[in-house]
């Protein structure tokens, strides 16, 4: 019992531990694939809204900027592409240096836009939308790679224009183009790049964002986490398992002292019962049958019965009863008890039936399986009505065997049906005083059931039939 509390809290606190790291994953990249999105939908409204932008240049040849959109059909150097959607071709060297330093003595011709920085350094600096100031801050230096293609009336490709174009190529253009138009769809995204499809001054115009950096930094930050995770989850659950068999020692140790104690009890119980059954047996062979004498004898045969049963519940508790496993016919180990109580149900005036089908094998221990017999068949009569019906049946349950009891009477209230195979448990505690029981009888026959690796449940009628089924492999 102690040991399946402690599987029940591991498993329970591991449970909770994975859901929580899983949550806590998941709700990164959520937020993260939320950012990149408003970033995104931000990013194209602005390229949308700036319809009239003036397009990002290109270098053509040294010393001259661009600023016309590309002509569809422009040769390029083909480059390899990691977006798995289109090739990429482009320049031999990027359009845009970064700010670099010159060499002392060496002269280079300054391009239009570029000028000094205040400590000296050379700078780049991009073009400014239309109608704004050079030196304005630009609504799009903080965008990411993009390029608008023009349409025309077949939604073919007319003209594009990037502010880096030499990172695509008319063919990737064709590709995305093609795709977008055959999607039907005016928003989305195909790989990293995320695409709209706008009406810009009476031009039917694509407008492509190409985000794979930030999709790329999502999902490293998702594998950190993920792995973070992981390890703080295994971490967690080594120290929650150390934990709690820390919590459940105390319970253990109770438990073990109370096993012990019963054991104890039982066995210095079993000598003064021995001693007073023969002293009432030499009583009754002086002085004859007694009324007195009969009623010690009977006490004796009770309380040594319950003796007999903590003995036996202590040792299935310590494990040194171990059924010993065998395929048997249930059918017969069952019947061989079950007949002896058809004498009982004829001086109790009860109707007993007995229904067991031929060829129900099991992996059992018969001995063991005839005392569960005994038990459920003996609670079936003690709770049943005068005039009531008991029935027993064997049945085959897939590879192995079915045993089940039923009988009429009161029935056994749903909040008790859980509890009736603890110790000592009584559902109704006046009809136990009457039928002389101590509840120990289910105890024993779970804790069978249990050595043969079954299940046991009850299931009652309040004002009809109660059940016992035994489900054996």
């Amino acid at each position: 019992m102690i040991r399946q509390l402690r599987i029940r809290m591991t498993v329970l606190v591991i449970t909770v531990l994975v859901l929580v790291s899983a949550g806590i994953v998941f709700s990164i990249n959520y937020l993260n694939w939320r950012n990149i999105q408003s970033q995104v939908d931000s990013a194209l409204n602005t390229l949308i809204s700036n319809s009239g932008f003036r397009p990002a240049v290109r270098l053509q040849n040294p010393g001259e900027i661009s600023s016309e959109p590309k002509p569809f059909g422009a040769e390029g150097k083909t480059v390899q592409d990691d977006t798995g959607i289109i090739e990429g071709t482009g320049p031999a060297e990027p359009a845009w240096e970064e700010n670099t330093e010159t060499k002392e003595g060496t002269d280079r011709p300054q391009l239009p836009g570029e000028g000094r920085s205040g400590n000296g350094s050379d700078s780049r600096r991009r073009p400014s939308l239309a109608g704004q100031p050079e030196d304005a801050e630009d609504p799009l230096a903080s965008l990411s790679n993009y390029y608008v293609v023009t349409l025309s009336s077949d939604d073919s490709v007319k003209s594009w224009t990037s502010d880096r174009s030499d990172l695509y190529s008319d063919e990737q253009i064709r590709k995305m183009t093609q795709l977008v138009t055959e999607g039907g769809k005016t928003s989305g995204r195909f790989g990293t790049q995320f695409y709209r499809l706008a009406t810009i001054n009476g031009q039917k115009q694509l407008i492509v964002l190409d985000e794979r950096l930030d999709i790329m930094s999502a999902r490293s930050v998702l594998r950190t986490t993920a792995l973070i995770a992981a390890i703080s989850c295994l971490l967690l659950c080594i120290a929650a398992v150390f934990l709690i068999r820390r919590m459940i020692r105390p319970v253990q140790e109770s438990f073990d002292r109370q096993r012990q104690f019963v054991w104890d009890a039982s066995h210095e119980l079993k000598t003064p019962l021995a001693v007073i059954g023969a002293n009432a047996d030499v009583l009754q062979g002086e002085i004859g049958e007694n009324e007195y004498l009969g009623y010690i004898r009977s006490e004796v045969t009770r309380t040594d019965k319950l003796v007999q049963n903590l003995l036996m519940l202590a040792r299935m508790d310590q494990g040194t009863v171990k059924a010993s496993l065998e395929r048997i016919d249930l059918g017969r180990t069952v019947e061989g008890v079950a007949l002896p109580f058809e004498s009982t149900a004829f001086e109790e005036g009860k109707e007993f039936e007995i229904h067991i089908q031929d060829g129900v094998f099991c992996m059992g221990d018969a001995s063991m399986l005839q005392q569960l017999t005994v038990i459920l068949l003996g609670n079936a009569f003690k709770y049943s009505h005068s005039q009531g019906k008991i029935r027993i049946e064997v049945k085959p349950h897939g590879r192995g065997g079915e045993i089940r009891v039923a009988n009429t009477g009161e029935g056994i209230a749903a909040k008790d049906l859980e509890r009736i195979f603890d110790r000592f448990y009584r559902a109704d505690t006046s009809r136990g005083r009457e039928t002389e029981g101590y509840g120990l009888g289910l105890s024993i026959a779970r804790k069978i059931v249990e050595e043969h690796h079954g299940k046991i449940r009850a299931q009652s009628d309040p004002e009809g039939e109660t059940v016992f089924t035994v489900l054996l492999p």
